[in-house]
């Protein structure tokens, strides 16, 4: 047990720790499915030698677990991009009470409540615990985005067929020069977001999809989606002019697929409701609903 007075959440430093904070987290699959395949990435990115100066990870698990692959698990992955004014948390608890994780939040030093950032995808489980924090801190209502966390198993994104796009247009993986055209089509693009698609493009080789048109290939892509760096889909996109020939739903089936056939993963993504039109291209391809999970964007009182 931590100590009076220490802190509520360690620090993973090696592999192996964060092996088995992975092998809990399975067991709560798929309401964990947001922090596991973030973490997974970024275990991946750390031993290919990804992370450094300009991508800094950090990831932490209750302090009185130990290394534990069963039982009640609390975790918080921290990502700070170069560029980027402020990080990105993506945080989970397995326990209903949340109890670890309240008060991982209302006293550790490593939430970096000092800074404004983003809480990514907070599972309904967790939702009200943030917002309490954040309301305790001094921010009455913090801007709060809920969605639809979507996933379709790694073996069933195995079995999904990609077709050709049609005659004129062809499917191919994007690439880091692509990504100002998906930044500029993102509605919650953000100072630093750019860099970041980029980064995220070069560090997911393959994760990323496009369909092209024959007579500029070259030019910009006419449907986009980003495997994103928290392992998961996200900024899908198709353009006005060849929308209604299911260009989205291909693309979101090229990098579901991706995902699990380079890294084992299941495919996830978040909805934004109501959007009836991904909510048809998701439903099309496979995914399931597994929960509300909410955007909660946190605003430093003092830099308000």
């Amino acid at each position: 047990m931590a100590g009076a007075g220490a802190d509520p959440l360690r620090e993973l430093v090696d592999d192996g720790q964060i092996e088995c904070l992975l092998e809990a987290l399975k067991k709560d699959l798929p309401d964990s499915i947001h922090v596991f395949n973030c973490i997974s990435t970024h275990l991946r990115w750390r031993r290919e030698g990804l992370t450094g100066s300009d991508i800094q990870v950090a990831v932490y698990r209750g302090a009185d677990e130990g290394d534990a692959t069963s039982g009640t698990t609390t975790v918080v992955s921290i990502l700070r991009v170069e560029g980027v004014p402020g990080p990105a948390v993506a945080l989970h608890s397995t326990d209903p009470s949340c109890a670890a994780l309240r008060r991982a939040l209302a006293t550790s030093k490593h939430i970096p409540w000092a800074d404004s950032f983003l809480f990514e995808s907070v599972h309904e489980r967790c939702i009200p615990h943030v917002l309490a924090e954040t309301r305790a801190r001094g921010v009455p209502a913090a801007r709060e985005y809920p969605t639809h966390k979507m996933q379709l198993p790694a073996e069933e994104c195995l079995r999904l067929d990609v077709r050709d796009p049609g005659p004129g247009l062809t499917l191919r993986a994007l690439e880091p020069r692509h990504a100002k055209v998906v930044n500029d089509r993102w509605p919650y693009r953000h100072v630093g977001s750019e860099g970041m698609v980029a980064k995220t493009i070069e560090r997911n080789p393959g994760l990323s999809w496009g369909v092209f048109t024959e007579e500029d290939p070259e030019g910009d892509p006419v449907a986009v989606i980003l495997g994103a760096w928290y392992g998961g889909l996200g900024m899908l996109h198709t353009m006005d002019s060849h929308r209604r020939r299911g260009l989205g739903e291909l693309v979101t089936r090229a990098a579901a697929r991706a995902l699990a056939e380079r890294h084992g993963l299941a495919a996830h993504c978040n909805v934004v409701f109501p959007n009836p039109a991904s909510a048809a291209t998701l439903d099309k391809v496979g995914f399931r609903k597994v929960c509300v999970a909410s955007w909660i964007d946190w605003e430093a009182p003092a830099k308000q």
